[in-house]
């Protein structure tokens, strides 16, 4: 009889995973996850510095395009222009005071390291004016017409005379506004409750209004010809910043009087902005371009600028944000600074238009 020899089977029994193998996965996975996180890290750093790059960019065309709109709109006087022999005419209370002398378009100060020259005006420093200027930048005042400006739809019967446009709900009560054609121009003030709508603008001298007028003759006779437009004046100047979040930081400001879009003001417009130089092109021999850029201080008849240089200093508002501090040159010096924000310098050349011959 044949004897059979029992089978081995043919299946294998289940082994574990030894320590070695366990070790050389955990080291390969924690090489991985290390080299994941350092993309991430890489490239979140490059985001944000791109997102801070980009910020600074807007502000800058931002800042730009504002400071450069307004002086090339400082000092307008319609068709007459600043190049003609009489001088703008004010009937206002006060037409010297800082806020209300639109016969010069443009001002500006400079902190010289104990004092601001020329000096500011009680209107725009402390404590009327809060946030008050910082001294790190430059004071910079425009004065113009705001919005469009309104034709005369019958000629004045008299210098005392309410002038006639089309009705409007833009002018309102107590608004400053400017009289202009190509022979001369008047600053005074609506004092009837709603000029526009009635389309009658009075000037009476009777009503008692801030500044108000001192007379309610225009002077002459104004045709149709004629413009009205609202006057403000805008100032610029650098305070810290009233934003959540960022203490410490300086920022642009404006404090625009009047506003007639009913802003809170003073307004903050730019954070992140350091500093802020104004030089000056002076023409001084009447021919319409600039002999020479000078400070603030430097300027003694306004009437003569005809440029004006900004030069700004943008910080991003965050820190830590290049991998070391970053020089600049500003006005002239380079900085190495202790901090590692982005920083940007931009300036722009204007010509002040209506201080043209």
């Amino acid at each position: 009889m044949t004897r059979r020899l029992p089978r081995r089977s043919l299946v294998r029994r289940p082994r574990g995973v030894t320590l070695v193998e366990l070790m050389v996965a955990m080291v390969l996975g924690l090489f991985l996850v290390g080299v994941m996180g350092m993309v991430f890290l890489g490239s979140k750093g490059t985001f944000q510095a791109q997102n801070h790059v980009s910020r600074l960019q807007e502000s800058a065309r931002f800042t730009v395009d504002t400071l450069a709109t307004d002086l090339r709109m400082s000092g307008f006087r319609g068709c007459r222009g600043t190049g003609a022999a009489t001088p703008v005419g004010n009937v206002l209370n006060t037409p010297t005071d800082f806020l209300y002398n639109f016969g010069a378009g443009l001002w500006a100060s400079r902190h010289s390291g104990s004092a601001w020259v020329p000096a500011l005006d009680a209107a725009i420093r402390s404590p009327a004016l809060v946030p008050a200027p910082d001294s790190a930048g430059d004071v910079l005042t425009v004065r113009r017409t705001t919005g469009p400006g309104w034709a005369l739809t019958a000629e004045m019967a008299s210098p005392t005379a309410a002038l006639s446009v089309t009705p409007t709900g833009a002018i309102t009560g107590r608004d400053l506004l400017l009289v202009s054609d190509c022979a001369g121009a008047v600053v005074f003030q609506a004092t009837n409750n709603s000029p526009g709508l009635d389309g009658s603008i009075e000037h009476s001298a009777s009503v008692t209004a801030t500044p108000g007028v001192s007379t309610g003759s225009l002077g002459r006779v104004f045709l149709q010809d004629a413009m009205v437009y609202r006057l403000t004046t805008v100032t610029y100047y650098l305070a810290a910043s009233a934003r959540p979040g960022k203490t410490g930081q300086r920022a642009l400001w404006s404090y625009t009087t009047p506003a007639y879009d009913g802003t809170v003001q003073p307004q903050e417009l730019v954070t992140g902005v350091e500093a802020l130089r104004v030089t000056l092109g002076l023409d001084s021999n009447d021919d319409g371009a600039a002999d020479a850029y000078v400070r603030p201080a430097e300027v003694t008849d306004w009437r003569q600028v005809v440029t004006a240089q900004t030069e700004l200093l943008l910080a991003s508002t965050e820190d830590n944000i290049s991998s070391a501090p970053q020089p600049y040159t500003f006005d002239g010096t380079t900085v190495t600074p202790t901090d590692r924000r982005l920083r940007t310098v931009v300036s722009t050349t204007v010509q002040v238009r209506n201080a043209l011959r």
